[in-house]
């Protein structure tokens, strides 16, 4: 009988452990003269060995709905825990972030925690958040 009861109370437990999570991403600084025909890009990122080289996971919206520079979307299936997100406008829809020649980009780009590097893009660490339920996550970009 306890050995049901803790297989049961054990059982409950586990989708809580490994339930993805939906998070509400408000956008600032989309080029708002670049949006019909754009995308938002987001990488989803969970592991610092693999920021900005290999994500986890990945998401697209179309732009659309933006209004005056802005965007609200939904990640869906996020992981739970730490994560780092990198999101762009593809304002030409060629599905990368375009750069200049001195490896610039061109198209408004940015990191969660609205994180910024010195020469270069931040470092994992300066993006990470842990997202909670119920609670957007705000990110402007460059």
């Amino acid at each position: 009988m306890k050995k049901a009861l803790l297989t049961a109370a054990l059982s409950a437990l586990l989708p809580l452990s490994s339930q993805a999570a939906d998070i509400t991403l408000e956008v600032e600084g989309l080029d708002a003269s670049r949006t019909a025909g754009a995308a938002l890009l987001v990488g989803i990122y969970t592991e610092a060995g693999q920021w900005l080289n290999n994500a986890a996971s990945g998401q697209r919206f179309a732009l659309d709905a933006a209004v005056g520079g802005k965007v609200t979307v939904v990640l869906k299936n996020l992981p739970e825990g730490r994560l780092a997100l990198s999101l762009y406008q593809d304002a030409n829809g060629n599905g990368k972030l375009d750069m200049n020649p001195m490896g610039i980009p061109t198209e408004p780009y940015g990191f969660s925690n609205n994180a910024a590097g010195s020469f270069g893009p931040p470092q994992f660490e300066q993006a990470a958040v842990t997202p909670t339920a119920g609670a957007p996550l705000k990110v402007r970009l460059n």
